[in-house]
């Protein structure tokens, strides 16, 4: 892991109950404001971005969301992965009225918006590999952890 992007097996979480987005969010941002990452209005303004700027990726089988908000509400850089047992319908992104099933979600905290859009670039690279999206949806938090850390963050150093 890079010291500039948070990122370990304690920010990925496999989420067996249906929740919504909002709660979703709540869920993986509960370990970000528990290590003072982001701030504590964080949850909230993802989920109010999300209602204008929808995040949701058309990818099949498996839909993506990189649901994140501005950097004023970031104190340090991180990363939470949620693996959802039953889908969420989001909007995808660019559109109001077309909606994905999203069971893979990437949420972003990060303090600067040119690193937002590197990392978005990397992981659109995992987003566009549906084998590993797939073998997320078993993998363990130790084998997501490595994969996501060898196509997003290795760079970064």
């Amino acid at each position: 892991m890079t010291s500039e992007i948070e990122f370990n097996t304690d920010f990925i979480k496999n989420i067996d109950e249906s929740l919504s987005f909002n709660q979703t969010v709540e869920l993986l941002s509960k370990n970000l404001l528990e290590k003072d990452l982001v701030k504590k209005d964080y949850p909230q303004q993802v989920q109010k971005r999300e209602l204008n700027f929808p995040t949701g990726l058309p990818t099949e089988p498996i839909g993506v969301a990189i649901p994140h908000t501005d950097p004023q509400y970031v104190n340090k850089n991180a990363i939470s992965v949620g693996i959802l047992k039953h889908p969420i319908s989001m909007t995808v992104m660019g559109t109001d009225d077309q909606t994905v099933d999203v069971s893979i979600i990437f949420l972003l905290s990060l303090t600067q918006a040119n690193k937002q859009l590197n990392i978005l670039k990397r992981i659109m690279g995992i987003v566009q590999n549906q084998k590993m999206l797939k073998e997320f949806m078993t993998d363990s938090n130790t084998e997501i952890f490595q994969k996501v850390n060898r196509a997003v963050l290795e760079e970064e150093k």
